[in-house]
């Protein structure tokens, strides 16, 4: 019987680093009374420019029902108002004023948990990281 090598396992070693970094962005983020999850989608909504639901989910690498629940709760904080696209076939979203101001107040400390990897891991392996991650994310 082959011996296999479980450690080398990319589907574990992947949720783990995924866990260690969501409860560190976590942790900051909740400073300003979010989770880095809502964060996430406030900062894809900013850029969202007329995106339906279905190409803002896609654009996230998240499932369509799981981004709507998010945009509710965040619709229901008043961070964020929806509206019917033009031919009426889908939603676009929007930050309120409040949305655009509590991201702002997140985003230093966003740049700073970006920095702190970026130490932890060093210049090239951050590089690195993150190429990797993206051609992950295409499989």
């Amino acid at each position: 019987m082959i011996e296999d090598d479980f450690s080398l396992c990319v589907l574990d070693n992947a949720r783990k680093a995924a866990r260690a970094v969501s409860r560190y962005y976590d942790r900051l983020a909740r400073q300003v009374g979010l989770t880095a999850g809502q964060f996430s989608v406030l900062a894809a909504v900013r850029r969202a420019c007329e995106e339906t639901t279905g190409e803002l989910a896609e654009r996230l690498s998240m499932d369509r029902t799981t981004l709507v629940r998010n945009v509710a709760l965040l619709e229901r904080k008043g961070l964020v108002v929806s509206s019917l696209s033009r031919n009426g076939k889908g939603k676009h979203y929007r930050l309120t004023e409040r949305g655009k101001e509590l991201l702002e107040e997140a985003l230093p400390l966003w740049r700073q948990a970006q920095e702190d990897v970026k130490r932890h891991l060093g210049e090239e392996d951050f590089t690195r990281t993150i190429n990797a991650l993206k051609k992950l994310s295409k499989l």
